[in-house]
């Protein structure tokens, strides 16, 4: 009786399919670093733009970036300006983001990634040597075309403020950067997208306005 029982529970008992994951793209999202913007406008020293976007596929997301930069910055000793470095250039990423908040009906986002990076850049060096007692010394140094490229890892957060507009961060923590085409007399100083060369490891970190263009509603989340 007993195995009888249980084996009719069993029959009742319906099967409930785990849903399938929907890939895909509800839409796209594009957006700018309002820290670049701040600082272009705030000083005459930098001078920059980013473009970011990125599309969904469930809970993972293929990101996309381009900006521009460039610096002029003096070079201050012993209270006294010696010259100027300046720099100009272009760089874009791409990598992927996952979502680690897959079951939010909203689509906001708390995520993890990776990017790489590359940059085309030019910079340029003028300096003067007080130290020498007789004659100081001028030194003009240019490299007019440098690329290189890094890796990032990323973190963030998204949020849906209204309708379609977003906001959120991402920090950056930049590694692996190399460089070709450089001047073998004028190591690169500072990448595009990057910063300082020299660094095997670097910080970023972008506060970010989205507006996102869909073509598919996102369905709510049952329960």
């Amino acid at each position: 009786m007993t195995f009888y029982c249980l084996g009719q529970k069993q029959d009742s008992v319906k099967k409930i399919a785990k849903p399938k994951k929907d890939f895909t793209p509800t839409g796209i999202r594009v957006g700018t670093d309002l820290i670049d913007l701040g600082k272009t406008f705030a000083g005459k020293s930098f001078q920059g733009w980013e473009i970011n976007g990125d599309i969904d596929l469930a809970n993972y997301y293929i990101t996309a970036d381009i900006g521009s930069w460039s610096k002029n910055v003096s070079l201050v000793r012993n209270g006294f300006n010696n010259g100027n470095y300046s720099n100009g250039g272009s760089y874009f990423r791409a990598g992927v983001d996952i979502n680690l908040l897959g079951k939010d009906p909203d689509k906001n986002m708390l995520f993890f990634g990776f990017r790489y990076g590359r940059s085309l850049f030019h910079e340029s060096l003028n300096y003067t040597d007080s130290s020498i007692a007789t004659q100081p010394a001028n030194y003009h140094l240019t490299n007019d075309k440098v690329s290189g490229g890094w890796g990032e890892l990323t973190s963030g957060l998204r949020v849906k403020v209204w309708k379609g507009l977003w906001m959120g961060y991402t920090a950056r923590m930049k590694f692996a950067p190399g460089t070709k085409g450089n001047n073998s007399t004028f190591i690169p100083y500072d990448m595009p997208g990057y910063g300082i060369v020299s660094k095997q490891l670097w910080w970023g970190f972008n506060y970010q306005l989205f507006w996102k263009f869909a073509w598919k509603k996102d369905k709510p989340v049952k329960k």
